[in-house]
């Protein structure tokens, strides 16, 4: 594996939230949406250099499974255009294609019964991220990738 190499299940994916739900008393809503940190993102006055940067090359690799009804070919669109990727097969593609692959992650919804500071059965929902197809980045040439890749697998 060469310095550059990105593997994303070493990177953090979405924000998880936790809310919990008292047996008793009333219930706001307004305590009960998610809040998401605001990460800062580049500020792209140039929007020529921006589809310039999407248009870049990047060597993924999508992470083997041993689950056998993983999708071996995996079909990704942006605005139109297809590609296809196989799992376990160095490819290059262009970076909104990576893009695609960071926004492809699947919430996980758990509730746990816990007894509240009063004695009273409540429940805590507690909703978790990760990556539908885990990959590796083996070669991005731009400078700002490694940070970019981060911003959009934080990103909710």
């Amino acid at each position: 594996m060469s310095r550059n190499t990105i593997d994303t299940s070493n990177l953090k994916v979405g924000q998880d939230q936790s809310h919990d739900i008292l047996s008793t008393g009333k219930l706001d809503r307004n305590e009960f949406f998610d809040e998401f940190e605001t990460v800062d993102t580049p500020d792209w006055k140039d929007k020529a250099k921006a589809a310039a940067f999407y248009e870049e090359e990047v060597e993924i690799v999508i992470s083997e499974t041993d689950n056998p009804n993983a999708e071996h070919l995996i079909q990704l669109g942006v605005n139109g255009v297809n590609q296809f990727l196989v799992r376990g097969m160095p490819t290059i593609i262009k970076r909104k294609f990576v893009e695609g692959l960071c926004r492809a992650r699947p919430g996980n919804v758990t509730t746990n019964e816990f007894i509240d500071p009063n004695g009273n059965r409540s429940t805590r929902v507690n909703t978790t991220f990760g990556l539908k197809y885990p990959f590796r980045v083996l070669r991005d040439s731009n400078p700002n990738g490694h940070a970019w890749l981060e911003r959009v697998l934080r990103e909710a």
